[in-house]
């Protein structure tokens, strides 16, 4: 039996659907957070799409240098067949302070 159709309409706005459907750009920033603070006090959390993104060391490393936002939106384009959803600037400024003072958010 298939689902009623208002079920099926609602799960498409369930906003934890949503938010694992765009976590991608997140979760690498967040990653790159990590790498750039040099410190050894966080651990990065990765779901198993972004470790199969990240499984060709191509990947990781096209991605470790991107010099900014832009250039790291582009490699994405370039290995994901799956769509970016970009945040506001001043919502990565404050969930990535390193990233931000590093100017690595500036667009």
């Amino acid at each position: 039996m298939s689902k009623p159709l208002n079920q099926e309409i609602l799960e498409g706005l369930n906003p934890e659907i949503t938010i694992k459907k765009d976590n991608t750009l997140l979760e690498i920033l967040n990653l790159l957070e990590i790498l750039k603070s040099n410190t050894n006090e966080k651990m990065a959390r990765i779901s198993g799409e972004l470790t199969e993104l990240l499984s060709h060391n191509e990947n990781f490393i096209k991605i470790q240098k991107a010099d900014n936002l832009n250039e790291l939106l582009q490699i994405l384009t370039e290995i994901s067949n799956k769509m970016i959803k970009v945040h506001n600037s001043d919502f990565l400024k404050e969930k990535f302070p390193v990233l931000k003072k590093s100017k690595f958010l500036n667009y």
